[in-house]
């Protein structure tokens, strides 16, 4: 899904894939998801107002979660192209041995 230009509205705000779906690919859906949820308990204590508070959270995880939905992407389309086979394979065993 295409980044969204916020993930707040007010004093809603939106958390793990209805704010950033990504591929399954590398597994960190509900790990982003846990993360948002820690964000929004961090901000809720530090900041004096609600719509305040989900700006922070909106401020604080942005960034980090598009890095990891655009590696995401990259690695859905690696893992499942169908074209270049004998590339997409040593690039995936590669990419095993690391991990």
């Amino acid at each position: 899904m295409p980044p969204l230009p916020s993930w707040v509205s007010g004093r809603t705000a939106l958390l793990g894939d209805a704010a950033h779906g990504m591929a399954p690919n590398l597994g960190r859906g509900a790990c982003e998801a846990l993360l948002d949820a820690t964000a929004v308990v961090d901000a809720l204590t530090a900041a004096p107002d609600v719509p305040g508070a989900l700006r922070r959270y909106d401020a604080a995880r942005r960034r980090r979660v598009t890095r990891t939905v655009r590696v995401a992407r990259l690695a859905n389309g690696v893992s499942t192209a169908r074209h270049l086979l004998p590339v997409r394979n040593a690039v995936v065993s590669a990419a095993a041995r690391l991990v």
